[in-house]
């Protein structure tokens, strides 16, 4: 069985000027591609848990019920792309434009809860919700 998780990020890029928001865009995809740590996400867009949505200038991947362990190979491409959008946000390699970033993780325990927010992301890209439900009426 194993623990589980529900896990969620998306990586958007923007700005200004589209055509280069769309260059930058391009770059990183391309550069994510040709590292050995980030070129397996790209072979798991068929399953639709990852996807790169060109005319929005986005990624996004959603899992639901999944073992987010460290040691899986998958996991770890996912969090070395999240870095390479991180070190992009931070150098400013998007020559003003914007490149923002949102994670969300929530764990089998109550209190395993994670969220995260880079670059110019925002709080409501992604998230966790709490509410409270009943089992009567």
């Amino acid at each position: 069985m194993g623990y589980r998780s529900t896990v969620a990020y998306t990586i958007r890029f923007g700005g200004e000027d589209d055509t280069k928001a769309k260059h930058s865009f391009y770059t990183f995809i391309a550069e994510a591609k040709s590292k050995e740590t980030t070129a397996l996400c790209f072979s798991e867009q068929e399953d639709e848990v990852f996807k790169v949505l060109e005319d929005k200038l986005e990624i996004r991947f959603f899992a639901d019920n999944v073992k987010w362990y460290e040691s899986y190979p998958d996991v770890q491409c996912h969090e070395c792309l999240m870095g390479l959008a991180r070190e992009w946000a931070d150098e400013g390699n998007t020559n003003n434009l914007y490149i923002g970033g949102a994670f969300a993780r929530v764990g089998e325990d109550t209190n395993d809860n994670v969220e995260e927010v880079w670059g110019n992301g925002e709080y409501d890209w992604v998230g966790i919700n709490r509410s409270v439900y009943v089992d009567w009426e």
